[in-house]
């Protein structure tokens, strides 16, 4: 033992010590491993209630978040709902102004053209009367015969007691069955039903004419209507709208003008300061520069007619309105017409016996046969001779009338 070395000594007397801290050691590691899975516990269940609490709050959240986009979709919804509404009483009030505008309007038509309608009806003879801007006309009924159009030409006689001559106007209305009468017994609301329903039957028309309705005189218009059948023609309202007129004298001479269609079988009525003639072309030859117009003239007076002097103007077939040509295009039709009318004066060839039908002639300074087939003539007799009286009559033998 006495030569144990001083280290050995040391590690044998450390060992026991160091058995004893080990074990001391190993006995103090369990109660802290039971402390940290207890704190890890804890932990975990905070943690949960923190997931849970979290969870909960996300769901309150998107609930909150999802009404509120339910909100906004119902507030926008009333605010797209709000702006139509808003659209549609924008647009019923312009609809509404449209029409107290529209209304306003036919108003004011009404009164510049200051137009009262005449109701023509083919079973009650007789004459009614037509208000116009530039005064009281008479007019009435003649006859209802088809034409070639496929419709009916309806002659109106115009009464004009006034010194003008109606060169252009408009005849306008409705055509179609008589109105309903208002029954006994029958409330007014039904009535004006069953008059609203009729109303919506008629035919409208509107013609413009250039048939010259003489002054102070009757003069026959033909008045062509779409008209399906005479049946459809038991009723016709008519308008006048005077849009050309002159005054009878306005050249400050004693004749009036008249009008002479030369593609017409018919004879024109032409006046004199003697009276009226009838004249009618028979037809039309050139002669140089000129056309040479050959007419018949009737003379219904008991004088000779030796010379006259013919002066107006000559033009083409004044054009028509068609079924669906709008107004302005064809005022612009009426207005190229008449600047293609031109002046004439020419002297009256041939002697018009009395009481018959006589041979005559006259030229117009156009070889275009064409523009020479609507003639406004008056007609200056200036020299005529009253016929040698027969020997069997009183008097006989007292001479020949001299000429004027």
């Amino acid at each position: 033992m006495a030569n144990r070395s001083p280290k050995s000594f040391s590690l044998s007397r450390l060992l026991p010590a160091l058995v004893v801290l080990l074990a001391s050691s190993g006995c103090e590691q369990k109660p802290s491993t039971r402390v940290l899975e207890v704190r890890m516990k804890e932990l975990e269940d905070k943690l949960k209630l923190v997931e849970k609490r979290t969870d909960s709050a996300m769901l309150t959240a998107e609930t909150a978040s999802q009404d509120l986009v339910n909100r906004i979709e119902a507030a926008e919804q009333k605010g797209a709902e709000a702006v139509q509404q808003t659209a549609a009483m924008v647009t019923e009030t312009e609809a509404r102004f449209q029409r107290l505008e529209q209304s306003l309007t036919n108003v004011i038509r009404t009164k510049e053209e200051s137009e009262a309608v005449a109701y023509l009806d083919p079973a009650q003879p007789g004459h009614r009367t037509l208000q116009t801007d530039h005064g009281t006309f008479l007019v009435r009924l003649e006859s209802i015969s088809p034409n070639a159009l496929g419709g009916y030409d309806v002659e109106l006689n115009v009464g004009n007691p006034m010194g003008l001559e109606i060169q252009e106007y408009r005849l306008k209305g409705d055509f179609g069955q008589p109105a309903p009468t208002l029954n006994p017994g029958e409330p007014y609301s039904e009535f004006s039903k069953r008059l609203d329903e009729w109303q919506k039957t008629l035919t409208p028309y509107d013609q413009t004419l250039t048939d010259v309705v003489m002054p102070d005189a009757w003069s026959r218009v033909v008045l062509p209507l779409k008209a399906g059948s005479q049946e459809e023609l038991k009723l016709i309202r008519v308008a006048m709208v005077i849009k050309r007129a002159r005054l009878a004298n306005q050249e400050g001479t004693g004749g009036e003008f008249s009008v002479i269609n030369t593609d017409s079988d018919g004879a024109g009525l032409v006046k004199t300061d003697y009276g009226p003639l009838l004249m009618t072309v028979v037809g039309m030859e050139p002669e140089g520069a000129s056309t040479r117009v050959r007419v018949m003239v009737g003379n219904p007076f008991g004088f000779i007619i030796n010379e006259g002097i013919l002066s107006g103007q000559f033009g083409p077939t004044p054009p028509r309105k068609m079924e669906t040509e709008a107004p302005p295009l064809y005022q612009k039709r009426l207005q190229i017409w008449s600047e293609q009318m031109q002046d004439f004066q020419t002297r009256f060839i041939g002697t018009i016996s009395p009481l018959r039908w006589s041979e005559a002639s006259f030229t117009v300074p156009s070889n275009d046969q064409n523009a020479i087939k609507y003639l406004r003539i008056q007609m200056q007799i200036s020299n005529i001779t009253l016929p040698k009286q027969s020997s069997s009559s009183p008097g006989a033998g007292a001479g020949v009338g001299s000429g004027f």
